[in-house]
């Protein structure tokens, strides 16, 4: 978990500098305060979804597969109902905030796989 940790905090600190300059830049328009927290969210959400995970695959490799499929579906529809209370309660900034969750969501889903797929690989040999 500590080597997850540091490599979804590198990832994290990459993205808000990447965000920041791009904001800062080339779309100052459309930057929102609100755009750091979702930053925060996501980065709080995956890691602890990852050490969830890692405490079911340490437990029962037979288990995992079904906990990380319910586990997904939870999550997903938790982000849809974080979206759906945004977009009903702040309709002016909606549209770029959609676009910021999803493209943070891309990014930690690849990220999310690919670190629990290396994991699953490790245990299996």
């Amino acid at each position: 978990m500590k080597s997850f940790l540091v490599k979804s905090t590198v990832l994290t600190v990459i993205v808000f500098i990447l965000g920041a300059i791009l904001y800062y830049t080339v779309f100052s328009q459309f930057y929102r305060s609100i755009l750091p927290g979702v930053l925060a969210f996501f980065y709080i959400l995956t890691n602890l979804v990852h050490a969830y995970l890692l405490n079911i695959a340490g437990k029962s490799g037979s288990r995992f597969t079904g906990h990380y499929m319910a586990i997904s579906f939870i999550k997903m529809f938790f982000y849809l109902a974080v979206v759906i209370v945004f977009v009903i309660t702040n309709k002016e900034d909606a549209k770029i905030f959609l676009v910021n969750f999803l493209l943070l969501y891309v990014v930690y889903t690849i990220f999310e796989v690919y670190e629990i797929s290396n994991f699953v690989r490790q245990i299996k040999n």
